[in-house]
């Protein structure tokens, strides 16, 4: 039997009620249809590795987040996101030790896009040079420690560490050099650099070793060794740029300037042998730059055998162009060193280190 006129007419209307039907269900996707999102992720100031960091994508729209690794394609590191919807859009990308990052985008439909996301840094960078406190900038591998924390798996010779904002106190050790322990100071987002002098273990004939070390200006301060009696910078008994040997007189040497430097951020070393016998003086003498020793922020760390140290600072207020850091009294046997921690005005300085 043929449908009847009114059996087709019900055919084709709930065909069209079906056709609308879907018509419905599919219209949101296309008026919401997906794009795809990488973020591009980048360490702005020190252009740190990040492929071992795990980033936090918050949808700003939706509030939904999600956390996802980074991986290195090319040059580039990337988090990828994937499936988006398309248009405007903002999200937030946060790392650990990072300030967060923003990506602001507008995706077409079916559009694949890489945003980038600039991090700035809330710790600090400090690169450490360890060095040998007797020759000028010669490497020493040295490990790093900060109490008991250790900061390198192994000796170095450039050592490079993230580090909070503020002052940090670290300590060197390699083998056959007394440990050696300064302070620095880490200021987010910026690299701090510094030498570490490693003073050698004291051997054969030599009895003591001062190492100076300053951050600040004045720009040159000095290191003078010198015999109790010394008459004046041309005296052979008195140690100083001029005088990087000195010697008693009959001739005999007592110590040496192993090295002498002009720049804050450096180090002066002198090495004192057993022939300084009697009375002796070391002593730090501002001789060029603005500022005083004062603001110098200097330190001098005088070792003895066994890898003993004594460390020596300045009185809070050095305006005077001399700080009198220690007296070395040597019998022969019995070596004693005394803090002086006193500051006085200086006589007529030498002549000028252009001859130097």
């Amino acid at each position: 039997m043929s449908p009847t006129g009114n059996d087709r007419r019900a055919v084709v209307l709930l065909a069209v009620i079906m056709a609308t039907g879907m018509a419905i269900l599919i219209i949101p996707w296309f008026l919401t249809p997906p794009a795809y999102l990488d973020l591009a992720i980048r360490d702005v100031v020190f252009g740190t590795d990040l492929t071992r960091s795990l980033v936090t994508v918050t949808d700003q729209v939706t509030g939904k987040s999600m956390t996802l690794p980074i991986q290195k394609m090319g040059a580039t590191f990337v988090a990828r996101l994937g499936r988006i919807n398309s248009g405007k859009g903002a999200y937030r990308a946060q790392i650990a030790g990072y300030k967060p990052g923003f990506a602001h985008v507008d995706v077409a439909a079916l559009q694949t896009i890489r945003a980038p996301v600039d991090l700035q840094p809330t710790f600090g960078r400090l690169e450490i040079e360890p060095v040998n406190a007797t020759r000028r900038d010669e490497p020493v591998p040295a490990t790093m420690r900060e109490g008991t924390r250790t900061m390198t798996s192994e000796p170095l010779r450039n050592v490079v560490i993230d580090l909070p904002p503020g002052k940090h106190r670290l300590s060197g050790n390699a083998n056959g050099f007394c440990p050696s322990e300064r302070e620095y100071d880490v200021q987010a987002g910026k690299i701090t650099k510094a030498v570490l002098p490693l003073s050698p273990d004291l051997k054969e004939d030599e009895i003591a070793r001062f190492v100076l070390g300053w951050k600040n200006e004045p720009r040159d301060i000095d290191s003078h060794f010198m015999k109790s009696g010394a008459m004046g910078a041309h005296d052979a008994a008195h140690l100083f740029w001029a005088n990087k040997v000195a010697s008693l007189s009959n001739g005999d040497v007592f110590a040496r300037l192993d090295v002498d430097e002009l720049y804050p951020g450096r180090y002066e070393t002198v090495t004192v042998r057993a022939n300084a016998v009697g009375d002796f003086r070391y002593f730090i003498h501002r001789y060029a730059g603005i500022g005083t020793i004062g603001d110098a922020d200097a330190m001098v760390q005088i070792y003895t055998r066994g890898c003993h140290v004594q460390t020596f600072v300045p009185p809070p207020v050095c305006t005077q162009n001399v700080w009198n850091v220690a007296d070395l009294h040597h019998s022969g046997i019995r070596l004693e060193v005394t803090d002086l921690r006193n500051c006085e005005a200086v006589p007529e300085r030498p002549a000028s280190k252009s001859a130097y």
